[in-house]
């Protein structure tokens, strides 16, 4: 299920480091919704989250320092594989009416449910939402780009992450990752530059797992706001 959360900003600007802004507004949506106890279950333990989101400033103008100048409009655009989580939390959006983020404010404008693709092809064209972080295994910190050795790899092992705990699948994930259009990004985060791609790409594997991956995610940090994908085409549909 898709939401769509519109925002107003008092200020015209941001930290680079903008992304765990959003996650505490998600966090707190979550507080604030009919179902509070679902924060104690996705924060309180240690365990993967059902969901990835992505930002969208359309006003956005580039650098200002150490700042973004985003303009006053933000969209937040949120994905999940969980229909209780999502209907919970658009009623939690609903009754957060302003949220501090930094040194600014958010003022909610109004919340919508989004299309969401069904998937039915094995071999579907995706394009990036937000960036995609794909970890070397071994080396938590350290991201790699799809034309460096280990990539497939640490991008198999993250889908399997999500299809044990989502699918309660044990098996080896077949998956096969082709770029069709990409490019390296370096993005702010926690205090780290981190390498991350965005573009267009193919993947091909089950329909279920192309399914929970345009859901939930692709590589990780999703809940961090990395990962969330749209659909360009499913071959052969």
């Amino acid at each position: 299920m898709r939401l769509s959360v519109e925002y107003k900003l008092k200020e015209p600007f941001l930290p680079k480091d903008y992304r765990s802004g959003f996650m505490s507004l998600i966090k707190e949506a979550i507080a604030k919704s009919t179902k509070p106890e679902l924060k104690e279950d996705y924060y309180d333990k240690h365990t993967l989250k059902p969901f990835t989101f992505s930002t969208y400033f359309p006003e956005m103008r580039g650098n200002a320092g150490e700042n973004f100048e985003v303009g006053t409009k933000v969209k937040l655009n949120f994905s999940t594989s969980s229909v209780e989580l999502a209907t919970h939390l658009y009623n939690g959006f609903l009754k957060l009416r302003s949220f501090p983020i930094f040194q600014n404010t958010l003022y909610f404008e109004r919340v919508t449910q989004r299309r969401q693709e069904k998937i039915r092809s094995e071999e579907v064209v995706f394009k990036t939402a937000s960036p995609i972080l794909v970890s070397n295994l071994g080396r938590s910190n350290w991201f790699l780009l799809p034309e460096q050795e280990g990539f497939l790899e640490g991008l198999k092992f993250a889908v399997s992450e999500i299809s044990k705990e989502f699918l309660r699948r044990t098996l080896e994930v077949n998956l096969e990752f082709t770029p069709v259009s990409i490019k390296k990004k370096v993005i702010r985060h926690y205090g780290m530059d981190r390498s991350s791609f965005t573009g267009i790409f193919r993947l091909k594997s089950d329909v279920e797992i192309l399914q929970l991956i345009y859901d939930v995610g692709l590589g990780v940090r999703r809940n961090q706001g990395f990962g969330m994908l749209e659909v360009v085409k499913q071959e052969g549909v």
